[in-house]
C-alpha cells in the first residue's frame, strides 16, 4: 500500500508506512516511542499532519475545497 504524508495540505511524503513515518520524524513532525519491552507505541503527530492512504487523498482533496 502506499501512504502519503500530508501536512497543512501540502503533500510531504509519498510512499511505504515505515518511509512516511521516518520521514515525519526526521521533519519534527511526528514522535515515536517504545515500551520498556521494546514494543513500539503509537507514532503521536503534531497538528495538521496527516498520514493517509494515496486511495484517500482525491477525498480530502474534495473536503478541503468545499
Amino acid at each position: 500500500m502506499t501512504w502519503v504524508l500530508i501536512f497543512s495540505g501540502r503533500e510531504l511524503f509519498r510512499g511505504t508506512y515505515r518511509g512516511a513515518l521516518d520521514a515525519a520524524e526526521s521533519m519534527r513532525l511526528c514522535e515515536r516511542s517504545f515500551h520498556p519491552d521494546g514494543t513500539e507505541l503509537a507514532p503521536r503527530q503534531d497538528r495538521g499532519v496527516m498520514l493517509v492512504l494515496a486511495r484517500m487523498v482525491p477525498a480530502f482533496r474534495r473536503r478541503a475545497a468545499a
